[in-house]
């Protein structure tokens, strides 16, 4: 238990304040997908203004981005070699070479970095088989959707 916040549940059932994360995690995916379900149809399905909906859905794209700034998605050094293929030196090259600050000597497998450190590398490597991995594991296994 992480003793920074006091409201993440201990092992000890009895002392347990508020709901499951994983409780609350299924609701916001399972509210999540339903609001993009339902904006889908929307534009999709009906001559709607969409646009009449543009203030709301800004707000909640502000405060989803202000949320992910503040806890950035990680990846350890491990799970990036196995993902692109690549040996944990070689990754570490490529991500200096690209600006991020990091130890091309060092051996840590438990090494992270962030998404945002990854960006420059996923520019770099556009095209190469290691860069359709990167953008595959970046882009996650939300859908591709395309209005227009």
């Amino acid at each position: 238990m992480r003793d920074d916040n006091p409201k993440q549940l201990s092992d000890d059932p009895e002392s347990s304040i508020g709901r499951d994360p994983h409780e609350i995690i299924g609701d916001i995916q399972s509210g999540g997908d339903q609001l993009m379900a339902a904006v889908q149809e929307l534009i999709e399905w009906t001559d709607y203004d969409i646009s009449q909906l543009s203030d709301y859905l800004k707000r909640i794209g502000n405060f989803l981005h202000e949320v992910i700034e503040a806890h950035p998605k990680t990846f350890a050094i491990r799970e990036l070699s196995d993902k692109l293929e690549l040996d944990e030196p070689t990754l570490r090259r490529l991500l200096r070479d690209v600006g991020i600050p990091i130890d091309v000597d060092a051996l840590n497998p438990a090494e992270t970095v962030t998404e945002r450190d990854l960006i420059p590398l996923l520019a770099d490597r556009a095209g190469s088989p290691e860069g359709e991995r990167l953008a595959d594991l970046l882009r996650g296994d939300g859908p591709r959707i395309v209005w227009g």
